[in-house]
């Protein structure tokens, strides 16, 4: 029997980590710089609202209609911002997946080196790595992982957050507008 085995190579563990570690500023920046663009546009939706219903007697229906269909934006966006915060802890999740794969297949090894039969079932051994509690602690933990950088992930999901991400800004643009009107 060969001396080969199928544990994972430490070098390349360290090369994903470290290409994370390049990205991570990046995402970084562009969540924070998303979180502010979110609190500019609830205050420009406040003020839209401020200017409805106080500076123009709109009533509280359409002005509670028209800032309740301008926050669904603000919502997807905010989704979006949500799943660039929580992939922030992809380091630690790319960790424990390392020490997963490496010590199921030391285990592996060991069993094959001590003659126990069977040891080396290849599929059951991969039907137990792909299993979701052996992947994290808990279901609960990466279904919440999955949930939160989901919308990063699917391309409609994106797509409306570039939607909504102009929307938002037209709107900002048209709040800025009003305000500079009121006060002339």
């Amino acid at each position: 029997m060969s001396e080969q085995h199928t544990q994972t190579d430490p070098s390349s563990l360290k090369k994903i980590h470290q290409i994370i570690q390049k990205i991570l500023p990046l995402v970084d920046d562009v969540a924070d710089a998303l979180g502010l663009f979110l609190l500019l546009s609830l205050i420009i939706i406040g003020w839209i609202f401020a200017y409805l219903f106080y500076l123009n007697d709109y009533s509280l229906i359409l002005a509670l209609s028209i800032s309740g269909c301008a926050l669904i934006p603000c919502l997807i966006l905010a989704r979006i911002w949500f799943a660039l915060e929580n992939l922030k802890d992809i380091p630690n999740i790319v960790g424990e997946l390392g020490d997963d794969v490496s010590e199921s297949a030391s285990e592996s090894w060991q069993a094959v080196k001590s003659g126990k039969k069977g040891a080396f079932n290849i599929v059951g051994q991969a039907r137990k790595l792909f299993q979701i509690r052996s992947l994290l602690s808990s279901g609960q933990e990466i279904f919440a992982q999955y949930l939160s950088i989901g919308p990063l992930i699917n391309p409609f999901y994106l797509f409306f957050g570039v939607i909504s991400l102009i929307s938002l800004l037209l709107m900002l643009i048209a709040g800025s507008v009003l305000a500079i009107v009121s006060l002339l």
